[in-house]
C-alpha cells in the first residue's frame, strides 16, 4: 500500500474526540485526588501514566489500517494516528531512530521498531507478534514499563496507546514528557520490559542506546507572573522550543495548607499565540513535574518551525464531570522575544 492510500484509510476513522476528551478529563480529575500515592513502576499496558489519550486502543481501526501496517517496514506515519503531538515533524523530518531490536520467549516476540528523544520527550514504538492470538483481556494482558539509564521514568506526563493490527500482532506507542528539560543528557540507555504479556508467560526485555534528535533548541525565560487570585499566583518560568515539542514550565504558588491537606488546585490550560492559533485538546498536554505536588506544571505543545512573538495562557478549572471553566483573572501574556 502506498503512502497516499495509507493516509486515505486513516482519514476514514471516525473518532469522537469531544466525548473521548471529556471522559479522559473526568478520569484524570478523579485520579488527581490520589496524587500523593507512590507510583508503581510496573504499569498495565492498558493504563496510561499521566495524560491518557489512547485513541487507537479503543477499537477505532479499519481494514485499510491493518493492511497498511502489515506492509510498511517502519512505523513513522503511524504517529498521526496515535495523535502524537509531533507527528508531522516526525514524518516530514524523519526524526525517529531505527532500532529494530527484539526479544522472544514462549512464542511471543517484542520488537522495538523506532524511538526518538530530544531532551524533553521520549517516544518509543513497539510491535508484539505471537504464534497464537494475543489477548487484550485486562486480567491476562500483563505488565510493561520503560526505564532510562536503569531507572523507572518519573515523567511530568506520559501515555501508552495500543492497537491490534490483526489477531496476532499489536502495535504500541509510548510517549513521555520529562519532569525537567534535559535531565538525562545527550545520550540515554533505554530498556523496554515486559512480563506475561497478552496471555504469554515469561519476561521480555529490549535495551538500546539513544542519542538526542539533531535540531535547534531555543530557551526563553520570560519570568512573568499573574496577579493573585484566590491566593494563587502563576509564573511562566521558561519556554523551550525543541524538535519534538514546545514546552512551557510554570510555577504555581498557593497557600501552604493546600500542600498539607492535598487540596491544591489543578489547572487545565489553553494557549493562544500572537497569530490567533489556539492550542488545546489534542494539541496541548498538561502535566506535573514529579514530586512537586502541583507547584511545577508543564505544558507541552507541538514543535514549531516559526517561533511566535507571544503566548497567552488561559487557565481553567475542571469540575467532576471533566468540563472546564476559564479563570479570566489568571490569564497570562508570555513574551517570547528574549532568550538566555
Amino acid at each position: 500500500m502506498n503512502k497516499d492510500k495509507f493516509t486515505q484509510s486513516m482519514e476514514k476513522i471516525n473518532v469522537p474526540v469531544e466525548k473521548l476528551m471529556a471522559r479522559e478529563n473526568a478520569a484524570i480529575f478523579r485520579a488527581r485526588k490520589k496524587r500523593k500515592v507512590g507510583s508503581n513502576t510496573k504499569r498495565s499496558i492498558l493504563v496510561a501514566c499521566g495524560l491518557c489519550i489512547t485513541l487507537l486502543g479503543s477499537g477505532f481501526v479499519s481494514t485499510g489500517m491493518a493492511e497498511a501496517l502489515s506492509n510498511i517496514p517502519l512505523i513513522g506515519p503511524i504517529y498521526k494516528d496515535f495523535k502524537d503531538i509531533a507527528s508531522d515533524e516526525i514524518e516530514d523530518n524523519k526524526l525517529t531512530t531505527i532500532i529494530d531490536k527484539q526479544d522472544s520467549k514462549n512464542g511471543l516476540t517484542m520488537t522495538v521498531k523506532e524511538a526518538a528523544y530530544d531532551g524533553n520527550r521520549l517516544i518509543v514504538t513497539v510491535v508484539y507478534a505471537g504464534e497464537k492470538d494475543l489477548s487484550m483481556k485486562e486480567e491476562v494482558v500483563g505488565h510493561n514499563y520503560i526505564t532510562i539509564n536503569g531507572e523507572p521514568i518519573k515523567p511530568a506526563m506520559g501515555s501508552t496507546g495500543q492497537n491490534d493490527v490483526n489477531s496476532k500482532t499489536i502495535i504500541e506507542h509510548h510517549q513521555f514528557t520529562f519532569s525537567n528539560f534535559n535531565e538525562f543528557g545527550e545520550k540515554v540507555e533505554i530498556a523496554v520490559h515486559g512480563e506475561n504479556l497478552f496471555g504469554y508467560e515469561g519476561k521480555l526485555m529490549v535495551d538500546f542506546q539513544l542519542e538526542k534528535v539533531k535540531g535547534d533548541v531555543t530557551e526563553i525565560y520570560p519570568e512573568v507572573t499573574t496577579e493573585m487570585h484566590d491566593e494563587v499566583l502563576i509564573t511562566a518560568d521558561k519556554v523551550t522550543f525543541s524538535p519534538l515539542s514546545t514546552r512551557i514550565d510554570l510555577t504555581i504558588d498557593y497557600p501552604i495548607e493546600m500542600d498539607e491537606n492535598d487540596s491544591w488546585p489543578w489547572f487545565d490550560f489553553s494557549v493562544v499565540d500572537d497569530n490567533g492559533h489556539i492550542y488545546d485538546k489534542l494539541k496541548l498536554q498538561t502535566g506535573m513535574a514529579a514530586g512537586t505536588y502541583g507547584h511545577h506544571m508543564v505544558l507541552t505543545l507541538p514543535p514549531m518551525d516559526t517561533r511566535p512573538k507571544s503566548f497567552t495562557l488561559k487557565p481553567s478549572h475542571s469540575n467532576i464531570e471533566g468540563f472546564s471553566k476559564e479563570i479570566k483573572e489568571l490569564e497570562l501574556l508570555v513574551p517570547l522575544s528574549e532568550s538566555k
